[in-house]
């Protein structure tokens, strides 16, 4: 029976987080004409408001989460969940009803403050998971995550033109309760929580702890560069897209590059998943920090649309293992009874990510060029890979292939 519950957990997460990552993503691509909406007439601070917009969930998400992570501990990853979930369908809800930027972007501060579900979701699969599964099942959860934030722009972006810019917020809220109501209904969590004589450490104290293992901080490093350098290209890709493709059509051949990143994206997650529970998460995450260098390196220097978008798929091939990987690692080193704290600073590192990516990306194209923007991504997963190999080499992760025996649980 056991051996069956963590597949129908793990079903039952894939879609609440796909609808999740739809929801969350629905309304990306026309935040700047929705602040112009409510005011904001002028292009150019139109921008400048949706940048401050995007950035504050990531700053306040990367401030909470260790708190969730702890609570998560305590009283059960399930609930953290459904919290996140819940929380999140509020909130964008209470987005399609603002009537000014100010309000805009005090709700999307709070967003980030009270969401987090890649994160309470990992946590739960990495503690219900058979160990010897775990790179299969957070490869699952990564397809979600490809899945739902290709899917999610499209979606929104036809439900914006034909029924203006509030009701995708509020369908948007919808699809989270959805999610959050699977969760409520089909997930099941066997948590047993800690004793009266062994209660949790405070949650600065639990991170003091977990940063003065020395593994640990060195995949918080892999973590925020991975995450890091998804993130630096955004603000030039479609720019650049536009520029190889001679003006014709730059948004559908934009969107083509996205896509099809995604979708090779989310295939590789799951295959990658299974090979990295055979062959172990370290070699997978080395393989794909090395083949994501080589592949962003001739980005630079492609003069056709088609050669970028090869790349592109190529590149999605390393992309789909690198999260998963990184994320089974991390849960190989702590005790089940301290994984929501560690995936909670681990959703910090990729907050700060999701915010400072986008800022460097727009640094470095407007000092050196579009072009300087790939080959800085492409060198900075060649660090990670240098990072990652140097520290896993001295501070190696426990258990982190099947066949080893079972780990001991550090305690830090």
């Amino acid at each position: 029976m056991w051996a069956e519950e963590w597949k129908r957990n793990l079903a039952a997460l894939w879609v609440a987080q796909t609808l999740t990552m739809v929801a969350f993503s629905f309304v990306l691509p026309f935040i700047p004409l929705y602040v112009q909406s409510l005011g904001v007439k002028d292009p150019v601070q139109a921008a400048q408001w949706a940048g401050a917009i995007g950035a504050a969930a990531a700053v306040s998400m990367s401030v909470a989460q260790p708190f969730w992570g702890n609570l998560a501990d305590r009283f059960g990853r399930r609930p953290m969940v459904i919290r996140s979930m819940l929380g999140g369908a509020f909130v964008l809800a209470a987005m399609g009803m603002a009537s000014s930027p100010e309000q805009l972007l005090a709700i999307r501060f709070i967003q980030g403050g009270i969401t987090g579900t890649v994160a309470a979701s990992n946590a739960l699969v990495a503690t219900s998971t058979p160990r010897q599964r775990l790179g299969f099942a957070l490869g699952v959860l990564q397809v979600a995550v490809f899945l739902g934030s290709s899917v999610g722009p499209l979606l929104g972006g036809v439900m914006a033109d034909r029924f203006g810019y509030r009701v995708p917020f509020f369908a948007a809220g919808a699809l989270m309760a959805v999610g959050a109501t699977i969760v409520l209904l089909l997930v099941r969590e066997r948590f047993t929580p800690p004793k009266p004589g062994e209660q949790r450490k405070g949650v600065l104290q639990q991170s003091r702890s977990l940063l003065a293992m020395p593994t640990f901080p060195i995949l918080l490093g892999v973590t925020f560069m991975i995450q890091l350098g998804g993130n630096v290209i955004g603000p030039v890709l479609s720019l650049f897209v536009a520029d190889l493709s001679g003006g014709e059509d730059p948004a559908t051949a934009a969107g083509v590059v996205l896509a099809a990143t995604g979708a090779v994206s989310a295939a590789s997650a799951l295959g990658l998943g299974r090979v990295s529970d055979r062959v172990g998460h370290q070699r997978v995450l080395a393989i794909c920090l090395a083949g994501a260098a080589l592949t962003y390196l001739p980005q630079a220097m492609v003069t056709q649309f088609w050669q970028l978008l090869l790349l592109r798929m190529l590149l999605g091939l390393f992309l789909g293992g690198l999260m998963p990987s990184a994320n089974a690692l991390l849960a190989a080193l702590v005790s089940q009874e301290r994984r929501g704290a560690a995936f909670g600073l681990a959703a910090t590192a990729t907050s700060m990510a999701n915010a400072a990516g986008p800022l460097s990306g727009a640094l470095f194209a407007s000092l050196w060029g579009m072009r300087s923007v790939f080959l800085a991504t492409g060198l900075l997963f060649t660090f990670a890979l240098g990072w990652a190999g140097w520290g896993l080499r001295r501070y190696p992760v426990a258990a982190s292939r099947p066949e080893a025996a079972r780990p001991p649980m550090i305690e830090g």
